[in-house]
């Protein structure tokens, strides 16, 4: 085997593991973006879960001022009752009972409108309630997913780490120059850099290379490059 099909040999095996590399990359990148996901669920059922406690509160608050107008007019009717008691005059009597009269319709429909607030309260406490639920729900499996994508991210980038030390050692076994001229190929083209050509045809753009190019590849004298796509070419026999 000629030294110059040894080389291309390590630069197949090394263009082998960077597709595997970059497979694993990808897996981690994939795991990486689905716990984030995850992460953006669970902050936005926390915020449902948030902004229904705050809507309860602030219905909560407007039940407590209308408890508090209530006592105030029942005071107020009571005071007004007392004075009903010490008057001395037909007009003053009949006003106190009109001033009463307006507290009480005042007061009814104050009241009426706890009754709504109680319902509604009633509504929200439950609907809290089955979205609180639904989060704790969400969060036991939420932890079991992201305790998965742990275990695989870590095992993906172990694979990573052995795999970069895998083409270190196989990389170590070529001339430097040819490492760097894979490295300035892989800038300049999508995909594979070293492709095989069979019958005449660049594996990598799948053009016909020219007849006197392809015998020169089976000398393995000297690294060829494919005349279209510019990729490194070798000779593969059909088998």
């Amino acid at each position: 085997m000629s030294n110059i099909q040894e080389q291309i040999n390590i630069l197949v095996e090394v263009q082998g593991v960077e597709v595997e590399i970059h497979q694993a990359d990808r897996l981690v990148h994939t795991l990486s973006d689905e716990a984030a996901a995850l992460d953006r669920i669970v902050a936005e059922r926390e915020g449902l879960v948030s902004a229904e406690k705050e809507t309860l509160d602030d219905l909560k608050k407007s039940y407590r001022e209308l408890e508090s107008e209530s006592k105030i007019n029942a005071e107020m009717i009571v005071k007004s009752n007392e004075k009903l008691r010490a008057v001395k005059t037909n007009k003053e009597y009949q006003s106190i009972l009109k001033e009463i009269d307006e507290i009480r319709k005042k007061n009814s429909g104050v009241e009426d409108r706890m009754l709504e607030y109680l319902e509604t309260i009633e509504s929200a406490e439950a609907a809290v309630k089955d979205t609180e639920a639904e989060l704790s729900g969400f969060l036991r499996s939420y932890q079991e997913k992201k305790e998965t994508f742990a275990v695989k991210q870590k095992r993906e980038q172990q694979a990573v780490e052995a795999l970069n030390e895998k083409k270190a050692q196989i990389s170590a076994k070529a001339d430097p120059k040819i490492i760097t001229l894979l490295d300035d190929v892989k800038k300049k083209v999508r995909g594979l850099a070293v492709v095989p050509v069979q019958q005449a045809i660049c594996m990598g753009c799948h053009m016909n290379i020219p007849a006197q190019l392809f015998n020169e590849l089976q000398r393995f004298d000297e690294l060829r490059f494919c005349p279209h796509c510019h990729r490194i070419i070798y000779w593969k026999e059909p088998g």
